[in-house]
């Protein structure tokens, strides 16, 4: 029998009801775990209830972003402190999370995570942040300047 190589908790936790209905139809651990191409002993630890798959961190960041659309960090940290390695690994992974960096001066909301298909969200989300970048900065100047002037 050759090595199963591991391929990631999302990977695992989307195969947990196959193998049990694999297993209810009378199919023996290992012919599961031949079948689904997973390891012997996640099987086994499923089928005896020893344990249960847990969706895992990056199903919960590309869920967050699917529902809630492009999202910043400042947004996003404190969910997940490490949305960097998270959007790392998806990207090793092949899944469709997406990352846009705009300049240094918007600090947490400089880069904005997304989903394939939501471009044009992103795109109105970020002009969004610009108009009121651009509105704050206006009225600080402004009252910078009465003050100035006030005193002068």
């Amino acid at each position: 029998m050759s090595p199963v190589t591991r391929k990631g908790r999302e990977f695992y936790s989307g195969q947990y009801d196959n193998v049990i209905k694999l297993h209810e139809k009378g199919l023996t651990v290992s012919e599961i775990a031949s079948q689904l191409g997973i390891s012997y002993s996640c099987v086994y630890h499923w089928v005896k209830g020893l344990r249960k798959p847990s969706s895992g961190k990056l199903n919960d960041f590309e869920e967050v972003i699917t529902k809630d659309g492009p999202i910043s960090v400042m947004d996003i940290k404190e969910r997940f402190p490490k949305h960097n390695e998270l959007f790392l690994t998806a990207s090793r992974r092949g899944l469709p999370i997406k990352r846009y960096r705009l300049g240094r001066k918007l600090g947490d909301y400089a880069t904005w995570y997304f989903i394939e298909g939501q471009e044009n969200e992103l795109k109105e989300s970020i002009k969004e942040l610009l108009d009121k970048y651009k509105e704050l900065k206006e009225k600080l100047i402004g009252l910078i300047s009465g003050e100035i002037n006030g005193r002068g």
